[in-house]
This record gives structure tokens, C-alpha cells and sequence, in this order.
């Protein structure tokens, strides 16, 4: 009889050192997931920096992060991503022809921009000021869509930027070996106050 419990007791051990194996393999796993994903969250937080600050984005050179970062992840080519999904958003600097608002570039548009902005008097009362970063996507059809505030400083200033660039005119489309393309666009909204 103390053979048998003296086994029960060797089989309880060996399958909690079995559990604790495969949990501590799943942590490790999990740690290494959450590591990867905070990697590729800072190339981002990177990039949406260097906009901010109106430098010149290398797209290829952000990809190439992105994959030494997660190696197994898939990179395909943007001919790839377009055969696979027609609709998909082009990064801006990655389309071949760039869309045109109003005959010129994103100049612009922020330009026009600026001309449309209504400071909210609550905000001028809170002396608030900030850049809102908004992503939006200009569609095939030259139309402004999906567009969601990436940074924002304050829930008023966020919300009329949203509306500004929500209501833009139409653009002339993008192209990518002249078929017309979706284009996403990182856009700052700034606000400054006049003292």
C-alpha cells in the first residue's frame, strides 16, 4: 500500500512539474509577444514623432524595422497588399501619385485647413493649445474618410479638428501604376493661440 500512495505521490509531483513547465512556457511566450508588440509600438510612436515634427518619413526604412523586430511576421510587397485587397490605404509616402487637393499638395490642404478651423470658445477660456495628429484615408474617389485622431491634446480641440478635415472638398485621386489607390495620410491640426 505505501508503494502505491509513495507513486501517487511521484505522479502528483511530476505532473505539477509538467504544469509549471508548460506555464512558464506560455509566460515566456506571452512576455515575448508583449516585447515584440512594444517594439513595433515605439517604431510607430517613432514615426508619428517624426511627422509631428515635419520631418521626412522613411517608409521602406520603418518596414525593415518592423521586420527585423518580428521575424516571423509577414511583409508583403505593396503590389501583394493591393492584389490581396483592392481597398486597401496606401501610406502616403509609399503611392506612386500622390493625391492633389485643389490643384497643389498637402500644403495645401493645410492651408485650407486653417482657413476652416473655428477655435472653440471654451478652449480659448482654458487657454488651451496643442497639435492634434489625425489619420485619415483619401479614397479612390477622392473623398475624405475614416478619419481618427491619433494624438490628441483635448476632447473640444480633437473634435474640431476632426470636423475640419472631415468635411474637405474633394481631392484628385492617388495612383499606383495609374490605377486609382486609396491613400492614408498622418495630418497635425495645430492650435495656437494669439496672445
Amino acid at each position: 500500500m505505501r508503494k502505491i500512495y509513495v507513486l501517487m505521490a511521484a505522479m502528483a509531483i511530476l505532473m505539477v512539474g509538467c504544469k509549471s513547465n508548460s506555464s512558464k512556457k506560455a509566460a515566456a511566450e506571452a512576455a515575448k509577444a508583449e516585447e515584440v508588440a512594444a517594439q513595433k509600438a515605439k517604431v510607430m510612436e517613432e514615426t508619428i514623432e517624426a511627422i509631428e515634427a515635419e520631418e521626412e518619413v522613411n517608409i521602406r526604412e520603418a518596414v525593415e524595422k518592423l521586420s527585423a523586430i518580428d521575424a516571423e511576421g509577414v511583409v508583403e510587397s505593396l503590389a501583394e497588399t493591393l492584389e490581396k485587397n483592392p481597398d486597401y490605404a496606401i501610406p502616403f509616402a509609399a503611392v506612386e501619385t500622390k493625391p492633389a487637393f485643389e490643384g497643389g499638395d498637402a500644403n495645401e490642404f493645410s492651408k485650407w485647413v486653417g482657413t476652416q478651423l473655428v477655435y472653440p470658445q471654451e478652449a480659448i477660456d482654458q487657454k488651451l493649445e496643442g497639435k492634434v495628429i489625425l489619420q485619415f484615408t483619401v479614397n479612390k474617389e477622392g473623398e475624405v474618410k475614416d478619419v481618427t485622431v491619433l494624438r490628441g491634446v483635448n476632447d473640444l480641440l480633437d473634435a474640431e479638428a476632426v470636423r475640419v478635415v472631415s468635411s474637405s472638398p474633394k481631392w484628385e485621386n492617388g495612383a499606383q501604376n495609374g490605377i486609382p489607390v486609396a491613400v492614408k495620410y498622418v495630418f497635425p491640426v495645430i492650435f495656437k493661440l494669439n496672445n
